[in-house]
């Protein structure tokens, strides 16, 4: 199907046989459609009325609330993070940082915060028994918790009428970046970067 809409990628995207097609008015979404329709048609793509919607200014789509102005994790997914407990043995120390995965370019500093986890996280088969929660791990649990309820978890799109302002910064734990915008004097974040170092590094 990608290829198929090879000429409308600058306005859709697909993940396996969902397409989501965005626009910066009505008039330019009808425009929109009619390609991205006319293409698949011409294909003999045939499509289930009761499950396509179409004419939204927000949806869900891959666990990310996209509207006009931005985007942000689905509440659903937040609380399914919440939800997890302390973990007590290596899997669900994985869990948690994998379910946190994808949201943490929300977070500023991400990196730095999850750094104890990832300390012990990182173990091979023949040394899993060696896995100790403590602590520290136990209050980046907790900060990380709060942070997905109590920050602005949002990003914002942004406005090719305004300069981007790339802020970086590096530690002996990792290193870390911010996309912004200052739009009328209101700093907006477009994107989160932080990784943890490894040893050689």
């Amino acid at each position: 199907m990608t290829d198929t809409l090879s000429t409308s990628r600058q306005f859709s995207l697909v993940y396996i046989n969902d397409i989501v097609v965005y626009s910066r008015s009505f008039e330019e979404h009808l425009n929109h459609l009619t390609q991205v329709l006319s293409a698949l048609f011409k294909h003999n793509f045939q499509f289930n009325p009761s499950k396509c919607s179409i004419f939204h200014q927000q949806i869900d789509y891959l666990s990310h609330t996209i509207s006009e102005h931005s985007v942000k994790p689905t509440n659903e997914k937040i609380q399914a993070i919440i939800k997890l407990r302390q973990p007590t043995k290596l899997a669900e120390a994985n869990k948690f940082l994998g379910a946190l995965s994808c949201y943490r370019k929300f977070i500023s500093n991400f990196a730095t915060i999850a750094a104890p986890i990832h300390a012990v996280k990182n173990l091979t088969k023949i040394n899993r028994h060696k896995f100790e929660w403590g602590a520290s791990q136990s209050q980046m649990f907790s900060q990380l918790k709060q942070l997905l309820i109590t920050s602005p978890l949002f990003l914002d799109f942004s406005d090719d009428n305004y300069p981007v302002i790339l802020t970086t910064d590096a530690s002996e734990i990792g290193i870390g970046s911010t996309l912004q915008q200052n739009i009328n004097d209101q700093i907006k974040n477009l994107y989160y970067h932080s990784q943890v170092l490894s040893s050689t590094q």
